[in-house]
């Protein structure tokens, strides 16, 4: 299923954006559609001198080239600075290219298929935390972009490095980086909560995990088979496995080796990031999955049930979704999540928008890659969508905007490191089995200790063992 960026498309997409993004601005109008009027018969030309050679005849204009534009269902309307307003100004720049959006349901399965079956589209969205874009990459679906950026006289080093980095492949660059975001972070913390507590609102940065960890223990209120309030809140379910790798490297750990090919889950900075999260679980400082209303935790921290919550970008707009709806305010601010001394670079999530193998017009699928990663998009999606790109130029827009929700994110992109893939690209697969069997010690069914993680490596090396 696909549909173009026509008038109704836009406008509804454009309301639900409003009802979402309350306050944000409209900062762009849809694209008028191409005429489709035969053009009249021009006036008869003057005769030329015989000393003039004949005027040459005008090239035939062109018809418009269609570029078809894969990505998640459900972002026009998610994301519409980015699927609506971007597009939307982009044809109005290069009048002879049209968007239409393809949305894909249930997408990275779906869009494997496709590509096997040559049906993909022009430019598609691609992630590569879980590994997808390497396997995109190694399979040759997207295109190396060098020689496009050298003609239109662009540079590699308008993107972060760590972004850079992920998206090169046997010396390409293949991809364009939508984002690049540094996943679990941030903290959004309870300042009225802190106060109460007789605790210093804490400053955004240089923190340690000892710190939070004694902020929560104060935090807290109840009795352990009755809390009232949780002193903080971080993700130990099954999906975990970005707070996983976050807090890991933030006791200087790293999540495989740097080929990809084994897991460091029996190194000491894992041991030293297990022993702080149990702490945390059998000290019942924080929610379990199970006790968290439909709301979830960003329910719970408008409520005044929580005093602290990691998270990423995705985090912010529910805070203050939940907050709104709450309709009972405090003071609340965002700091950085807490780091040891020999911390490593927080991993590097990239999203792109890339153009694939499969276009019949390549060089169109660039310029509309190229625009889904440029400084005007980097300032659509700040204003709009309220997180940070993967351009080195975005400081230009977040201090212009002033909010610590931008800040924050800007300062931890510029500690980013490359997160790395497993040699096989089965990074899903690896990621799902890590967060499960991690689970499984807080749950009990695995003794907690330094053996556990032994368990853990031996299962994720198993399936680094595996074939691409």
């Amino acid at each position: 299923m696909s549909f173009g960026l026509n008038r109704r498309t836009f406008l509804r997409a454009m309301s639900l954006a409003a009802v979402g993004l309350a306050g944000a601005p409209i900062l762009a109008a849809c694209a008028p559609a191409a005429s489709t009027a035969v053009p009249t018969a021009a006036p008869k030309a003057e005769q030329p001198k015989a000393t003039e050679p004949p005027a040459a005849a005008a090239p035939a204009a062109k018809e418009p080239v269609t570029i078809v534009l894969n990505m998640r269902t459900g972002g026009d309307t998610g994301e519409p600075a980015i699927y609506v307003m971007r597009p939307a100004e982009f044809m109005k720049e290069h009048p002879e290219i049209k968007v239409e959006l393809a949305p894909i349901a249930e997408y990275e399965t779906k869009a494997q298929t496709m590509a096997a079956a040559g049906t993909l589209g022009d430019v598609m969205w691609s992630s590569m935390y879980n590994g997808y874009h390497t396997r995109l990459m190694r399979q040759n679906i997207v295109i190396p972009v060098d020689d496009y950026l050298a003609k239109y006289n662009k540079q590699k080093t308008e993107w972060v490095p760590a972004a850079v980095e992920g998206l090169t492949w046997e010396g390409k660059m293949r991809g364009l980086p939508k984002c690049c975001h540094p996943s679990v972070s941030m903290i959004w913390v309870n300042n009225d909560m802190f106060k109460e507590a007789g605790l210093a609102v804490p400053t955004t940065y240089d923190h340690t995990h000892a710190d939070v960890m004694e902020w929560a223990k104060k935090l807290t209120k109840g009795t352990e088979s009755d809390r009232q309030v949780y002193g903080m809140s971080f993700q130990i379910a099954a999906s975990a496995f970005e707070y996983i790798y976050s807090a890991v490297r933030s006791f200087g750990g790293w999540e495989y080796n740097k080929e990809g090919t084994l897991s460091q889950a029996d190194t000491a900075p894992w041991w030293d990031w297990l022993q702080w999260a149990y702490a945390a679980y059998s000290g019942k400082f924080i929610p379990v999955p199970e006790s968290l209303p439909t709301e979830g935790e960003q329910g719970l921290f408008a409520g005044k049930k929580i005093g602290m919550v990691f998270g990423g970008r995705w985090m912010h707009n529910r805070i203050v979704t939940a907050t709104k709806a709450a309709n009972n305010p405090f003071e609340w601010s965002i700091i950085q999540a807490p780091r040891e001394k020999n911390a490593n670079g927080w991993i590097s999530c990239v999203d792109t928008h890339s153009a694939t193998t499969q276009s019949k017009h390549p060089e169109e699928a660039y310029l509309l890659s190229y625009a889904l990663a440029d400084k005007r998009f980097g300032e659509l999606v700040m204003e709009n969508q309220g997180y940070v790109t993967a351009r080195v130029d975005d400081i230009d827009t977040v201090n212009r905007l002033n909010l610590p929700v931008l800040q924050v994110q800007y300062k931890n992109i510029q500690m980013e490191q490359t997160l790395i893939q497993p040699a096989n690209t089965r990074g899903a697969e690896v990621q799902t089995t890590l967060a499960n069997e991690v689970q499984r010690i807080f749950q009990g069914a695995v003794p907690f200790g330094q053996d556990a993680l032994k368990g853990v490596k031996a299962v994720v090396d198993e399936i680094l063992k595996k074939p691409f």
